[in-house]
């Protein structure tokens, strides 16, 4: 198995990632991590945590504990490797598991999960059975991360997910009657004039109704207008 090594965001993150078949992560992880704005006393679970590349940002820039969770072989030997060089050891755990069949206990202030969104047999598959099954239903879908993160949450504790915006009524729709209410929804646009392409959602575990659509983030365009979306990606991120 080869592999490939990228530094990304903060000088000391470095990814393992799969260099000839496998998944690779895209800017929706990055993004993901930095909207959690995660507490630093918070143990964070990570679910289908692939090459590690969530947790490790979350560990670095919120300074949290995080549990990473994957079930792919390949993937799980990316996610060793991250924590390795990344020398966080001491921050992230790891677990080579099925969530659907891991035992239920209410361990984390919050879950967060880049799932697969797209229905197994639509859009255009790659050529290998792992990033198949990281981007298509196939092993595990945001039904199956609801309920895992219904009984491993503590109370009021939080679901943090991203979407496809088409697709976005179907995984709010699963979340309320899984009493996770949604509290905040992040909208990722490539410039002002097109529709939304991704969502990214907070949830909260036995949490109100009121809920917070905060200003979009635009990856191309005017300075003023990418400015946030930018200090994602140059390491500015509030604590």
């Amino acid at each position: 198995m080869e592999y490939t090594f990228n530094s990304m965001i903060f000088n000391d993150i470095t990814i393992c990632q799969l260099k000839n078949n496998g998944f690779r992560f895209g800017c929706d992880s990055p993004v993901l991590a930095w909207f959690t704005h995660a507490k630093k006393k918070w143990h964070i679970a990570d679910v289908g945590s692939g090459s590690g590349v969530i947790a490790a940002l979350i560990a670095r820039a919120y300074n949290a504990k995080v549990t990473a969770i994957e079930m792919q072989a390949e993937m799980f030997e990316c996610l060793k490797q991250t924590v390795s060089l990344c020398n966080m050891q001491d921050k992230i755990s790891v677990i080579n598991a099925d969530i659907r069949q891991m035992k239920k206990e209410k361990l984390y202030d919050a879950v967060v999960c880049n799932p697969p969104y797209r229905h197994a047999g639509t859009g255009k598959t790659a050529k290998d059975e792992v990033a198949n099954k990281a981007r298509f239903t196939i092993t595990m879908n945001i039904e199956d991360v609801v309920k895992f993160a219904k009984g491993s949450l503590k109370h009021q504790g939080r679901l943090f997910f991203s979407y496809d915006a088409d697709m976005l009524i179907e995984a709010l729709h699963i979340c309320k009657i899984n009493n996770l209410q949604p509290k905040r929804i992040l909208s990722l646009h490539k410039d002002i004039s097109s529709k939304a392409k991704l969502v990214f959602v907070e949830c909260m575990l036995a949490g109100g109704e009121e809920l917070c659509i905060e200003p979009p983030l635009f990856q191309q365009g005017e300075k003023e207008v990418t400015e946030r979306y930018d200090n994602i990606f140059n390491g500015i991120w509030e604590s």
